[in-house]
């Protein structure tokens, strides 16, 4: 046998597993047989399930729809406090204080869940986003922190950021 023809007949075997290999690494039908997957004779079950929690999701909106619809009816004064007379009023008697860690790392969101979850604070969301304000981000010193529900969002944010007061 001629040394040249086995040379060609292993590149010709390198070049045919390489294909094989590209074919079957992005998913490429080259004409060979594939084995059916298992998920596709449920796809049908799947869409039926599917179907029947779209319709439980739009009967629920509905009854929620008619629920507040109801409540908005049954009130006939409106409501008159603000949220800052009514922690005004509540302030000397639900004083909340805790003592507020902050890590290496410690992301803003964290940080606000931490002073909601203590009752420092009563919506997380409000503090995560002062405290992505430009004044304070990237600002959250590491440390240890009295704080405490009379104090308003601002101060807490000016206490663990270390900015003047």
């Amino acid at each position: 046998m001629n040394m040249s023809a086995i040379r060609a007949f292993g590149i010709a075997l390198f070049l045919i597993g390489a294909l094989l290999s590209l074919a079957a690494r992005f998913d490429l039908n080259i004409g060979l047989p594939t084995k059916t997957s298992p998920n596709t004779e449920n796809v049908e079950e799947l869409q039926k399930k599917l179907e029947q929690a779209n319709k439980e999701i739009a009967l629920l909106k509905e009854q929620a729809k008619q629920a507040s619809k109801e409540t908005n009816q049954k009130t006939d004064t409106p409501k008159t406090t603000t949220k800052e007379n009514h922690k005004s009023a509540d302030a000397p008697a639900k004083d909340t204080t805790m003592t507020l860690q902050i890590y290496s790392g410690m992301e803003p969101f964290i940080v606000a869940q931490k002073l909601e979850n203590g009752g420092v604070i009563e919506n997380s969301v409000e503090m995560e986003l002062l405290l992505a304000n430009p004044k304070y981000a990237r600002s959250l010193q590491i440390g240890s922190y009295e704080v405490n529900s009379s104090m308003s969002l601002e101060e807490i944010a000016k206490l663990i950021t270390g900015k003047k007061q």
